[in-house]
């Protein structure tokens, strides 16, 4: 915002033109008999996809059975040198939101367990060894993850690319991708206004 650029503009009229063809989009809640008991988190990565500083980005969503509970998308702290290396960073960033929002919900009296959902080998292969292997640059600091892998505090799973929902939070989509992933998401689009909100 301090400093726009022209492929700012391109980007916000290409936001524009999105919202104007979606002034509504609505995320249905199935009630269930029982609580669920796992929370799924999907993440991706879109490996050094700032022209500018090379940084890579995560994107994530959380589910607590099959309702959509929270997404992101943020721009990574470190370079990654290779798309592998983003893909765990990414699988970081989900890992932690998923084990903390499983932390609420013990909170308040729900038990569940923690899958994590990747559709990148080199970050699941990451994450399953021990210790650094060839990325000795990274961090001591960001191996966690393999720690609590071992000591099964959640579950990685594979996850194929075409059926990811994290791809919404990381890369540009086709209209046919993306209403795909939202639908996996319960969310659709509606014409008007909802009864509960107020006329300007």
């Amino acid at each position: 915002m301090s400093s726009p650029s022209e492929e700012d503009l391109v980007a916000i009229k290409r936001l524009c033109r999105f919202l104007r063809g979606l002034p509504r989009l609505v995320q249905r809640i199935e009630f269930e008999d029982f609580a669920p008991t796992i929370v799924k988190a999907y993440v991706d990565s879109d490996w050094a996809g700032c022209r500018k500083t090379r940084k890579s980005t995560s994107g994530g969503v959380l589910m607590l059975g099959d309702t959509a509970v929270r997404g992101w998308s943020t721009n990574q702290a470190v370079i990654a040198l290779s798309s592998g290396e983003a893909e765990y960073y990414a699988a970081l960033k989900g890992a932690s939101q998923a084990l903390g929002f499983q932390s609420m919900l013990k909170d308040i009296g729900l038990q569940t367990s923690v899958t994590l959902f990747s559709d990148s080998s080199a970050a699941r292969g990451i994450i399953h060894r021990t210790g650094l292997g060839k990325l000795r640059h990274l961090e001591v600091g960001y191996l966690w993850l393999q720690a609590a892998v071992a000591k099964k505090r959640l579950q990685v799973r594979k996850v194929n690319g075409l059926e990811n929902p994290a791809d919404l939070f990381t890369k540009f989509l086709t209209a046919a991708d993306m209403w795909k992933h939202l639908h996996c998401l319960q969310m659709a689009s509606e014409e008007g206004r909802a009864d509960v909100v107020p006329m300007i």
